[in-house]
């Protein structure tokens, strides 16, 4: 593994970690409040969180490191089990 693909995967686990915090703030304070001191709603920093954790997710995509094709097939899986073990979908 190059440095290049090291930092892509480092700069991917902290957007995940942002992602999870940004789960956990909503949780806490609901998905329209916001901090005192801050402009963004929990939903728009969700979604900037969200946005991050996608263009890393390209970045590992149009390295090579990963493949889109099997990106999607998991996804496919997923929503399957979804809809089999959950309402999400439904």
């Amino acid at each position: 593994m190059n440095s290049r693909e090291k930092e892509i995967l480092c700069i991917l686990q902290e957007e995940c970690a942002e992602v999870t915090q940004a789960i956990s703030k909503i949780f806490r304070f609901g998905i329209d409040n916001h901090k005192p001191d801050q402009d963004k709603t929990n939903r728009q920093h969700l979604e900037e969180e969200l946005g991050d954790l996608q263009c890393m997710i390209n970045l590992l995509i149009d390295s090579g490191m990963v493949s889109e094709n099997n990106i999607m097939k998991a996804e496919i899986k997923k929503h399957a089990k979804l809809e089999k073990w959950s309402t999400v979908t439904h």
